[in-house]
Protein backbone atom coordinates (compact mmCIF):
# COMPACT_ATOMS: atom_id res chain seq x y z
CA UNK A 1 0.00 0.00 0.00
CA UNK A 2 2.73 1.76 0.85
CA UNK A 3 4.34 1.60 -2.78
CA UNK A 4 0.78 2.74 -4.50
CA UNK A 5 0.98 5.53 -2.35
CA UNK A 6 4.73 6.62 -3.08
CA UNK A 7 4.14 6.23 -7.08
CA UNK A 8 0.36 8.28 -6.98
CA UNK A 9 2.94 11.02 -4.09
CA UNK A 10 5.06 10.71 -7.60
CA UNK A 11 2.50 11.14 -10.17
CA UNK A 12 0.69 14.03 -8.84
CA UNK A 13 4.09 15.87 -8.40
CA UNK A 14 5.56 15.03 -12.02
CA UNK A 15 1.94 16.55 -12.77
CA UNK A 16 3.08 20.04 -11.45
CA UNK A 17 0.31 19.07 -8.50
CA UNK A 18 0.90 20.36 -4.73
CA UNK A 19 -0.36 19.05 -1.37
CA UNK A 20 -2.58 20.97 0.27
CA UNK A 21 -2.62 22.00 4.06
CA UNK A 22 -5.71 20.57 6.01
CA UNK A 23 -5.93 19.12 9.35
CA UNK A 24 -5.09 15.67 10.48
CA UNK A 25 -7.64 13.92 10.83
CA UNK A 26 -5.43 10.67 10.98
CA UNK A 27 -4.49 11.00 14.95
CA UNK A 28 -8.22 11.25 15.53
CA UNK A 29 -9.26 8.35 13.74
CA UNK A 30 -6.63 6.63 15.99
CA UNK A 31 -7.91 7.65 19.48
CA UNK A 32 -11.77 7.65 18.04
CA UNK A 33 -10.83 4.29 17.58
CA UNK A 34 -9.29 3.31 20.53
CA UNK A 35 -11.75 5.29 22.78
CA UNK A 36 -15.09 2.53 20.72
CA UNK A 37 -12.22 -0.33 21.50
CA UNK A 38 -12.21 -0.10 24.83
CA UNK A 39 -15.98 -1.27 24.76
CA UNK A 40 -15.28 -3.49 22.41
CA UNK A 41 -15.96 -1.64 19.17
CA UNK A 42 -13.11 -0.64 17.59
CA UNK A 43 -14.59 1.79 15.07
CA UNK A 44 -12.37 2.59 12.34
CA UNK A 45 -10.25 -0.65 12.29
CA UNK A 46 -11.42 -1.40 8.67
CA UNK A 47 -9.54 1.46 7.47
CA UNK A 48 -6.29 -0.65 7.91
CA UNK A 49 -4.25 -0.58 4.89
CA UNK A 50 -4.07 -4.26 5.02
CA UNK A 51 -7.47 -4.70 4.79
CA UNK A 52 -7.54 -2.23 2.04
CA UNK A 53 -4.80 -3.87 -0.56
CA UNK A 54 -5.36 -7.36 0.60
CA UNK A 55 -8.78 -7.42 -0.48
CA UNK A 56 -8.17 -5.90 -4.05
CA UNK A 57 -6.42 -9.27 -4.73
CA UNK A 58 -9.36 -11.20 -4.12
CA UNK A 59 -11.12 -9.58 -7.36
CA UNK A 60 -10.15 -11.94 -9.51
CA UNK A 61 -12.35 -14.85 -8.39
CA UNK A 62 -14.48 -13.16 -6.17
CA UNK A 63 -15.42 -10.39 -8.44
CA UNK A 64 -19.09 -10.81 -7.16
CA UNK A 65 -18.63 -10.15 -3.84
CA UNK A 66 -19.58 -7.06 -2.52
CA UNK A 67 -17.08 -6.16 0.23
CA UNK A 68 -13.97 -6.45 -2.28
CA UNK A 69 -15.53 -4.04 -4.31
CA UNK A 70 -15.73 -1.26 -1.10
CA UNK A 71 -12.23 -2.50 -0.84
CA UNK A 72 -11.68 -1.38 -4.17
CA UNK A 73 -13.22 1.69 -4.49
CA UNK A 74 -11.49 2.85 -1.37
CA UNK A 75 -7.58 2.17 -3.05
CA UNK A 76 -9.16 3.91 -6.19
CA UNK A 77 -10.05 6.90 -3.71
CA UNK A 78 -6.58 6.97 -1.92
CA UNK A 79 -4.41 6.54 -5.12
CA UNK A 80 -6.26 9.40 -6.53
CA UNK A 81 -6.83 11.98 -3.75
CA UNK A 82 -2.76 11.37 -3.65
CA UNK A 83 -2.34 12.12 -7.60
CA UNK A 84 -4.29 15.30 -6.68
CA UNK A 85 -2.63 15.96 -3.41
CA UNK A 86 0.64 14.24 -2.95
CA UNK A 87 0.98 12.73 0.17
CA UNK A 88 -2.29 13.91 2.06
CA UNK A 89 -3.35 9.90 2.38
CA UNK A 90 -0.40 8.93 4.46
CA UNK A 91 -0.06 12.51 6.64
CA UNK A 92 -3.52 13.24 7.11
CA UNK A 93 -5.61 10.19 6.73
CA UNK A 94 -4.87 7.11 7.24
CA UNK A 95 -5.19 5.87 11.26
CA UNK A 96 -2.18 3.75 10.61
CA UNK A 97 0.07 6.42 9.79
CA UNK A 98 -1.70 8.44 12.32
CA UNK A 99 -0.42 5.35 14.88
CA UNK A 100 2.72 6.01 13.42
CA UNK A 101 2.94 10.02 14.07
CA UNK A 102 1.59 9.82 17.65
CA UNK A 103 4.75 7.39 18.29
CA UNK A 104 7.65 8.96 16.75
CA UNK A 105 6.86 12.66 16.95
CA UNK A 106 5.85 12.99 20.79
CA UNK A 107 8.67 13.89 22.68
CA UNK A 108 7.27 12.77 26.30
CA UNK A 109 5.97 9.12 26.86
CA UNK A 110 2.75 7.67 25.85
CA UNK A 111 1.96 7.83 29.81
CA UNK A 112 1.46 11.52 29.18
CA UNK A 113 -1.54 11.69 27.35
CA UNK A 114 -3.15 10.79 30.39
CA UNK A 115 -1.15 13.21 32.62
CA UNK A 116 -3.45 15.93 34.26
CA UNK A 117 -2.25 19.33 33.02
CA UNK A 118 -3.45 22.26 35.57
CA UNK A 119 -2.33 24.83 34.46
CA UNK A 120 -4.91 27.83 35.40
CA UNK A 121 -4.20 30.47 32.58
CA UNK A 122 -4.62 28.00 29.66
CA UNK A 123 -7.29 29.05 27.75
CA UNK A 124 -10.07 27.05 25.99
CA UNK A 125 -7.76 27.69 22.34
CA UNK A 126 -4.90 26.13 23.89
CA UNK A 127 -6.67 23.36 25.64
CA UNK A 128 -7.91 22.63 21.97
CA UNK A 129 -4.54 22.13 20.38
CA UNK A 130 -2.83 20.53 23.54
CA UNK A 131 -1.87 16.74 21.87
CA UNK A 132 -2.42 15.77 25.18
CA UNK A 133 -5.61 16.81 25.47
CA UNK A 134 -6.90 16.24 21.70
CA UNK A 135 -6.59 12.62 22.32
CA UNK A 136 -8.32 12.37 25.73
CA UNK A 137 -10.72 14.54 23.66
CA UNK A 138 -11.21 12.09 21.07
CA UNK A 139 -10.59 8.71 23.33
CA UNK A 140 -13.38 10.10 25.32
CA UNK A 141 -15.53 11.05 22.27
CA UNK A 142 -15.03 7.28 20.69
CA UNK A 143 -15.84 5.83 23.92
CA UNK A 144 -19.20 7.85 24.53
CA UNK A 145 -20.01 7.43 20.51
CA UNK A 146 -19.36 3.40 21.49
CA UNK A 147 -21.17 3.36 24.18
CA UNK A 148 -24.25 5.34 22.37
CA UNK A 149 -24.39 2.45 19.64
CA UNK A 150 -24.37 -0.22 22.19
CA UNK A 151 -28.24 -0.64 22.45
CA UNK A 152 -28.51 -0.71 18.73
CA UNK A 153 -25.20 -2.75 18.66
CA UNK A 154 -27.21 -4.97 20.99
CA UNK A 155 -29.79 -6.23 19.03
CA UNK A 156 -28.49 -7.03 16.06
CA UNK A 157 -28.02 -10.79 15.37
CA UNK A 158 -24.43 -12.39 15.94
CA UNK A 159 -23.02 -13.79 12.91
CA UNK A 160 -21.89 -17.23 11.70
CA UNK A 161 -18.17 -17.15 11.69
CA UNK A 162 -15.67 -19.55 10.56
CA UNK A 163 -14.69 -22.14 12.43
CA UNK A 164 -12.15 -21.58 15.14
CA UNK A 165 -13.44 -17.71 15.75
CA UNK A 166 -13.02 -15.98 18.76
CA UNK A 167 -16.08 -14.87 20.55
CA UNK A 168 -17.69 -11.84 18.99
CA UNK A 169 -16.58 -9.07 20.75
CA UNK A 170 -12.90 -10.37 20.85
CA UNK A 171 -12.70 -11.64 17.18
CA UNK A 172 -14.36 -7.92 15.99
CA UNK A 173 -10.80 -6.61 17.48
CA UNK A 174 -8.59 -9.17 16.09
CA UNK A 175 -9.97 -9.80 12.82
CA UNK A 176 -8.12 -7.31 10.42
CA UNK A 177 -10.61 -7.48 7.82
CA UNK A 178 -7.64 -8.70 5.23
CA UNK A 179 -9.92 -11.45 3.41
CA UNK A 180 -7.20 -14.51 3.67
CA UNK A 181 -10.15 -16.72 4.98
CA UNK A 182 -12.14 -15.69 1.44
CA UNK A 183 -9.44 -16.05 -0.07
CA UNK A 184 -8.42 -19.81 0.17
CA UNK A 185 -11.97 -21.27 1.48
CA UNK A 186 -12.74 -24.12 -1.40
CA UNK A 187 -16.58 -23.86 -0.78
CA UNK A 188 -17.00 -20.27 -1.00
CA UNK A 189 -19.13 -19.94 1.68
CA UNK A 190 -17.10 -16.98 3.15
CA UNK A 191 -18.35 -13.64 2.82
CA UNK A 192 -17.98 -9.67 4.01
CA UNK A 193 -20.30 -8.34 6.84
CA UNK A 194 -21.26 -5.03 4.83
CA UNK A 195 -22.99 -3.94 8.66
CA UNK A 196 -26.17 -5.57 8.50
CA UNK A 197 -24.68 -7.37 12.14
CA UNK A 198 -23.37 -4.85 13.23
CA UNK A 199 -20.90 -1.55 13.00
CA UNK A 200 -17.84 -2.96 14.50
CA UNK A 201 -18.14 -6.18 12.09
CA UNK A 202 -17.93 -4.10 9.23
CA UNK A 203 -16.10 -6.19 6.47
CA UNK A 204 -15.29 -9.18 8.87
CA UNK A 205 -15.95 -12.98 7.70
CA UNK A 206 -19.29 -14.34 8.12
CA UNK A 207 -20.97 -17.58 6.74
CA UNK A 208 -23.58 -17.78 3.96
CA UNK A 209 -25.05 -21.91 3.69
CA UNK A 210 -27.14 -20.82 1.08
CA UNK A 211 -25.42 -22.95 -1.31
CA UNK A 212 -22.45 -25.11 0.18
CA UNK A 213 -21.06 -25.69 3.66
CA UNK A 214 -18.00 -25.69 5.76
CA UNK A 215 -16.39 -29.12 4.53
CA UNK A 216 -15.52 -31.31 7.52
CA UNK A 217 -11.70 -31.98 5.91
CA UNK A 218 -11.18 -28.33 5.40
CA UNK A 219 -8.82 -26.31 7.82
CA UNK A 220 -7.75 -24.02 5.27
CA UNK A 221 -9.01 -20.58 6.83
CA UNK A 222 -7.35 -21.10 10.27
CA UNK A 223 -4.48 -21.96 8.66
CA UNK A 224 -4.66 -18.75 6.48
CA UNK A 225 -5.95 -16.27 9.02
CA UNK A 226 -3.05 -13.85 10.01
CA UNK A 227 -3.86 -11.64 13.09
CA UNK A 228 -5.19 -15.29 15.03
CA UNK A 229 -9.09 -13.77 14.65
CA UNK A 230 -9.40 -17.58 13.28
CA UNK A 231 -7.92 -20.29 16.23
CA UNK A 232 -5.29 -22.61 13.83
CA UNK A 233 -7.46 -26.00 13.80
CA UNK A 234 -6.16 -29.87 13.06
CA UNK A 235 -7.75 -32.37 11.24
CA UNK A 236 -9.07 -33.86 14.47
CA UNK A 237 -10.54 -30.62 16.23
CA UNK A 238 -12.49 -29.82 13.16
CA UNK A 239 -15.24 -31.45 14.08
CA UNK A 240 -15.74 -30.82 17.58
CA UNK A 241 -15.45 -26.97 16.87
CA UNK A 242 -19.25 -25.94 16.75
CA UNK A 243 -19.93 -23.28 13.73
CA UNK A 244 -23.48 -23.59 15.25
CA UNK A 245 -26.68 -24.91 15.14
CA UNK A 246 -29.12 -25.58 13.07
CA UNK A 247 -32.68 -24.09 13.96
CA UNK A 248 -35.48 -26.04 12.40
CA UNK A 249 -38.74 -24.85 11.19
CA UNK A 250 -41.27 -27.54 10.54
CA UNK A 251 -43.65 -24.96 9.54
CA UNK A 252 -41.39 -24.31 6.18
CA UNK A 253 -40.57 -28.41 6.34
CA UNK A 254 -41.66 -29.86 3.33
CA UNK A 255 -42.20 -32.95 5.87
CA UNK A 256 -44.77 -30.91 7.22
CA UNK A 257 -46.77 -31.25 4.36
CA UNK A 258 -46.69 -34.83 4.10
CA UNK A 259 -44.32 -34.69 1.59
CA UNK A 260 -41.45 -36.81 1.38
CA UNK A 261 -37.99 -35.51 1.47
CA UNK A 262 -34.69 -36.48 3.25
CA UNK A 263 -32.31 -33.86 1.86
CA UNK A 264 -30.73 -32.67 5.14
CA UNK A 265 -29.87 -36.02 6.57
CA UNK A 266 -28.53 -37.66 3.81
CA UNK A 267 -25.97 -34.16 3.43
CA UNK A 268 -24.99 -34.33 7.33
CA UNK A 269 -21.73 -35.74 7.31
CA UNK A 270 -21.63 -36.19 10.87
CA UNK A 271 -24.93 -38.42 11.23
CA UNK A 272 -26.64 -35.86 13.24
CA UNK A 273 -30.06 -35.52 11.72
CA UNK A 274 -32.69 -37.95 12.07
CA UNK A 275 -36.33 -38.25 11.82
CA UNK A 276 -38.56 -38.59 14.62
CA UNK A 277 -42.34 -40.34 14.31
CA UNK A 278 -45.28 -38.76 15.96
CA UNK A 279 -47.94 -41.23 16.28
CA UNK A 280 -50.50 -37.79 17.30
CA UNK A 281 -49.74 -36.11 14.13
CA UNK A 282 -48.99 -38.82 11.86
CA UNK A 283 -46.00 -37.19 10.79
CA UNK A 284 -42.59 -37.00 11.28
CA UNK A 285 -40.40 -34.58 12.61
CA UNK A 286 -36.90 -33.48 11.91
CA UNK A 287 -34.34 -34.15 15.07
CA UNK A 288 -30.92 -32.75 15.97
CA UNK A 289 -28.34 -34.52 17.87
CA UNK A 290 -26.31 -31.15 19.67
CA UNK A 291 -23.69 -33.22 20.48
CA UNK A 292 -22.65 -34.55 16.96
CA UNK A 293 -23.55 -31.64 15.32
CA UNK A 294 -20.34 -29.15 14.55
CA UNK A 295 -22.84 -26.35 12.65
CA UNK A 296 -20.89 -27.06 9.42
CA UNK A 297 -24.05 -25.74 7.09
CA UNK A 298 -24.53 -29.28 4.83
CA UNK A 299 -28.50 -29.64 5.81
CA UNK A 300 -28.77 -25.81 4.90
CA UNK A 301 -27.09 -25.94 1.77
CA UNK A 302 -29.40 -28.72 0.74
CA UNK A 303 -32.76 -27.96 2.37
CA UNK A 304 -34.99 -27.60 -0.76
CA UNK A 305 -37.67 -25.69 0.87
CA UNK A 306 -38.78 -22.20 -0.37
CA UNK A 307 -38.91 -19.61 -0.56
CA UNK A 308 -37.64 -20.16 3.30
CA UNK A 309 -35.59 -23.00 4.25
CA UNK A 310 -36.61 -25.00 6.76
CA UNK A 311 -32.96 -25.66 8.50
CA UNK A 312 -30.80 -22.92 9.51
CA UNK A 313 -27.59 -22.79 11.24
CA UNK A 314 -27.58 -19.71 13.87
CA UNK A 315 -25.48 -19.23 16.93
CA UNK A 316 -25.53 -21.68 19.37
CA UNK A 317 -27.48 -18.88 22.03
CA UNK A 318 -29.75 -17.51 19.16
CA UNK A 319 -31.67 -20.65 18.83
CA UNK A 320 -35.16 -20.56 18.63
CA UNK A 321 -37.96 -23.29 19.08
CA UNK A 322 -40.87 -23.19 16.21
CA UNK A 323 -44.13 -24.96 17.85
Amino acid sequence: MGLCNDGANKLGMQLGRRGIKIPSLAKWFVWLTIGGALLGYPIFLWMDPLSILANVTALGKHYSEPGIWISAVGLIFIVSINIMWPHIYCTKLCPLGGMQDILSSTKKSFLSVFKQVSNASDSGNRWYHNPSRRAMLALSAGAVLTWALRPVLANKPQPIRPPGAHNESRFVGVCTRCGSCLRVCPSNIIERDLGQNALASFLTPVLNFEKNYCREDCIKCTEACPSGALVRLSQKEKPVIQIGLPEVNMEECLLGYDQECSACRSACPYNAIDYEFSYETYSRTVKVDQQKCNGCGACEASCPAKPEKAILIRPKDKLRTFT
